[in-house]
């Protein structure tokens, strides 16, 4: 099949499985994913991650991403609640990525270089599937829902500035081309924030839309791609993706805790901080990439990913009509 044809299969799939699972309330992403893991080797074999020009179009799709969830981060609405959302942030941050560490090597004994892309996987939250549930819900403009995009918003700063010191460390002998890459994540993400304070934001924002509509799909189909559906057969992958899974929810969850003094629904923020979306792809991706890590754990990882990705909508919405009943 030609390079062109996969790109256009590709492209059809995701948006085809993207609008399927919001058809069934899930966030697009997962259709997205789960469109790179049939067309990828584990099944039909079309898709090859590993080929030059398919890498290329999926870090444009990263550059993108990065960019347009800093368009679209308007800090001045969080400003009132900026010091809960950053103690949840920091505890959402630290408190997962230790228990992560310290979960897989005590049980399972893993290296140190695997055990810290494992933790640092932990510490991103989704702001665009966290803000388009909370929307969905009717808490978008609550004081919980300022509280969780401020957080996760700090979380994925603090992800990034993680993912640039752990890609350093593990690839020492290229630190310098890598520490380049996460510098420029980080610069287009900043970018994307300048922007969304100037008058330009409307300009770029219709720039933007129609790149991302082609290339973001792309960079989620070739991580997709990258799992190793048979990975998943085995007892060793289930056994880091359930400890991942654990420690993930467990530090996020209880991060919402962190501010004492403030009364408003911790359930839900601790549930709305879960989802790992994008952001946690993303890094399980440059693990890959840097192989740091296995593709068998590249698959544990993205099974961490998908669960937590998938139990935070039913959770929010049964957290938000429990609230809603006692109002």
């Amino acid at each position: 099949m030609s390079l062109v044809l996969v790109v256009a299969v590709t492209l059809l799939a995701t948006k085809l499985l993207g609008r399927l699972a919001t058809r069934v309330g899930q966030p697009a992403v997962l259709g997205e994913l789960i469109a790179g893991v049939i067309l990828g080797a584990s099944l039909l074999g079309w898709l090859d991650p590993t080929n030059s020009v398919i890498h290329l179009l999926a870090e444009i799709g990263v550059i993108v991403l990065l960019f347009e969830i800093g368009l679209h981060t308007e800090l001045r609405s969080i400003t009132a609640v900026l010091g809960i959302a950053t103690i949840v942030a920091v505890v959402g941050v630290v408190l997962p990525m230790a228990l992560g560490y310290i979960a897989v090597v005590a049980l399972l004994g893993m290296n140190t270089i695997p055990a810290l892309v494992c933790a640092a996987a932990l510490t991103a939250t989704s702001v665009s599937i966290s803000a388009r549930v909370l929307s969905d819900i009717g808490q978008l403009n609550s004081t919980e829902g300022q509280v969780v995009l401020g957080a996760a918003v700090l979380d994925d700063i603090a992800g990034l500035v993680v993912l640039s010191v752990v890609t350093t460390i593990v690839t020492s002998h290229a630190s310098g081309a890598n520490s380049l890459a996460s510098a420029v994540f980080v610069v287009v993400f900043v970018l994307g924030m300048i922007v969304n304070r100037t008058r330009l934001r409307s300009g770029a924002e219709k720039l933007t839309r129609p790149v991302s509509w082609f290339f973001v799909p792309l960079f989620f189909a070739v991580v997709g791609a990258g799992v190793q559906v048979h990975a998943f057969g085995e007892s060793g992958t289930l056994v880091v993706a359930a400890i991942l899974i654990v420690t993930g929810i467990a530090g996020k969850y209880f991060a919402a805790y962190a501010p004492w003094w403030f009364h408003g629904n911790k359930p839900l923020i601790g549930a709305a901080m879960i989802p790992r979306g994008e952001v946690g792809l993303f890094f399980a991706q440059m693990g890959l990439s840097t192989r740091a890590i296995t593709p068998a754990l590249f698959s544990a990882i993205a099974l961490m990913v998908v669960v937590t990705t998938f139990l935070a909508p039913p959770l929010l919405a049964r957290i938000g009509r429990r609230a809603a009943a006692v109002a």
